[in-house]
């Protein structure tokens, strides 16, 4: 190949990772006007169309692809494909050399993406039941043409069950490797949008009074204060860090931030005192306890079925200015308890070393997964489908991370191909995520896991590594650097897609650690620190991030 095209080709590839695709397309357009026979090129640019819902364009442009290489099975795929979609009555577009082809194409590329739901299958079969009986179908198409790009995600899924329906498994499997790639590349760049609203426009904040951090444990705090302390201080803010508080005994703060203080019921006394002295409190909850189960393996230390537990967390909540929740689910739920609930999400920090450290070169790929034994029933929801890639792929290790319980699941697998870790300090949890190629995130569709940050996504994808993961809402408003699995049978098809495509779990990681440093700890440290000003009453704007108010 020839360098100045291999470069050209690098460039637009690098611009889909980065889902720039007017971009790309301009990039693939150009090359195919000076390189009408690249092949490469031909390929990338029918999948566009076909991706576009025009199939009738998209199949001149594989059977153009299919004369350079008539042996080519995935070419023969994708014209079989195109010719599910084609319109009898369309017009083949011109294939995109100029900028008005690219414009069109890219207009019908980047319409709003969503979650396939039943109703839109139902009316995507009603409309094309309409259209088939119609006596003029060309006219019935273009009366419903905005219908029909509302309903493109829903009119492939029908494509997808009717060729199960007929037994045509790898058809069903090339158009759900269709829809699954359009979805990489279109809701990817919804990736971390949740963190980009939130910091995208905050001005540089700045906060001169002093914040005490009030913490039930000063010797085990948590991992979001740990960071919130050192992010505080990298902004110049004087903070301290104390076990409680004595009126008259300890200087006034102007701001105090609390964590989880129900964990520690002692800490009402103070909490008390500082509200008496009318200083404004935030506290910080970083679980939904309320939704925890019994289960779940902190709950006999900060659960809410201790009465202690139970009473102080309700006197935390009654005395606080502002909660602080790392979901917006989870400070919905709070809503109904809280004047002011603000969500102010998870991060990193790039002051940790390993955050940045490469991994080690290996010959496996290991799968990995990430857990307590509260969450097994949750593993136990792919565990099949995590040993039958290990067998299918003799090149894979399963990876536990955290709970013996879970490594003993993977007791028939040799020892070679399984591999158990334990939690370390939070400071170390980067060299247990380096150990791991795709991060398996199943969870099952209950209150509490619903109510979940998208934290162990983030962490990942600043590793630069591609996830798998359950559709809760935090996940897919993050979306970045991974793949939702909507159901449980797609996780062993995606599972297998990342394990055949190097370039897709390089690409995922990639555009994955872009997203992440959104969320590393100097920019939410300005979320955190527009929240203090609020709660001091130094800015009586309304905040220009996530906030809920009752």
């Amino acid at each position: 190949m020839q360098p100045e095209l291999n470069a050209r080709k690098i460039l637009g590839r690098t611009y889909l990772n980065e889902n720039r695709l007017a971009d790309a397309l301009d990039i693939f357009a150009k090359i195919l006007a000076d390189y009408p026979d690249d092949l490469e090129t031909l390929h990338v640019l029918g999948n566009f169309y076909l991706a576009s819902g025009d199939g009738k364009t998209a199949k001149s442009i594989y059977l153009h692809a299919q004369q350079l290489d008539p042996q080519n099975v995935i070419i023969s795929h994708q014209i079989r494909l195109a010719e599910e979609v084609c319109d009898k009555d369309g017009v083949v577009e011109p294939i995109p050399t100029d900028l008005s082809a690219v414009s069109r194409l890219l207009q019908r590329l980047t319409g709003d993406t969503q979650r396939i739901r039943e109703e839109d299958v139902v009316r995507a079969a009603f409309l094309l039941e309409k259209i088939i009986n119609s006596d003029s179908p060309s006219e019935m198409v273009a009366a419903h043409l905005d219908e029909i790009d509302e309903l493109l995600p829903a009119l492939i899924e029908l494509n997808v069950r009717q060729a199960r329906a007929d037994g045509r498994f790898d058809m069903a499997h090339s158009l759900r490797a269709l829809q699954l790639n359009v979805n990489y590349q279109l809701t990817a760049k919804e990736g971390g949008a949740f963190a980009r609203q939130q910091t995208a426009e905050l001005p540089n904040i700045e906060f001169n009074g002093n914040i005490l951090l009030l913490l039930p444990d000063l010797e085990n705090k948590s991992k979001r204060m740990a960071l919130l302390k050192s992010t505080l201080e990298f902004y110049g803010c004087r903070v301290t860090e104390k076990k409680d508080y004595l009126s008259g005994r300890d200087a006034k703060p102007d701001v105090v931030i609390t964590s989880n203080p129900h964990t520690n019921p002692a800490l009402v006394e103070s909490l008390s005192a500082l509200a008496s002295d009318g200083i404004p409190l935030i506290t910080d909850l970083d679980t939904d306890f309320e939704k925890q189960p019994v289960s779940h393996h902190d709950y006999n230390t900060k659960g809410l079925g201790n009465q202690a537990r139970s009473n102080a967390y309700a006197a935390a909540i009654s005395m606080s200015a502002m909660i602080s929740a790392p979901s917006e689910t989870m400070a919905e739920s709070l809503q109904n308890l809280a004047q002011t609930v603000c969500v102010i999400p998870d991060g990193w920090s790039q002051h940790n070393k390993l955050w940045n450290k490469s991994s080690n070169q290996r010959s496996t790929i290991n799968i990995g997964w990430v857990g307590a034994s509260g969450q097994l029933e949750d593993l136990l929801l792919i565990r099949r489908f995590m040993v039958r890639i290990v067998r299918e792929f003799s090149n894979t290790r399963v990876v536990i991370v955290g709970e013996p319980q879970a490594y003993r699941l993977f007791e028939n697998l040799s020892e070679n191909r399984r591999m158990y870790l334990p939690f370390v300090a939070h400071e170390e949890f980067p060299y247990l995520l380096s150990q791991i190629d795709v991060l398996l995130v199943p969870l099952r569709n209950t209150p509490y896991n619903t109510s979940l940050p998208d934290t162990i996504l983030v962490e990942a994808c600043a590793k630069g590594i591609p996830w798998v993961a359950s559709a809760i809402p935090s996940f897919r408003r993050w979306q970045a650097g991974g793949i939702i699995s909507e159901s449980l049978d797609e996780w062993h098809f995606n599972l297998r897609q990342l394990m055949m495509d190097e370039e897709l779990r390089r690409s995922l990681g990639q555009a994955g650690r872009q997203a992440a440093q959104l969320r590393e700890m100097n920019n939410l440290g300005r979320l955190w620190l527009q929240t203090i000003r609020q709660a001091a009453k130094v800015d009586e704007a309304a905040l220009s991030y996530s906030v809920l108010e009752s």
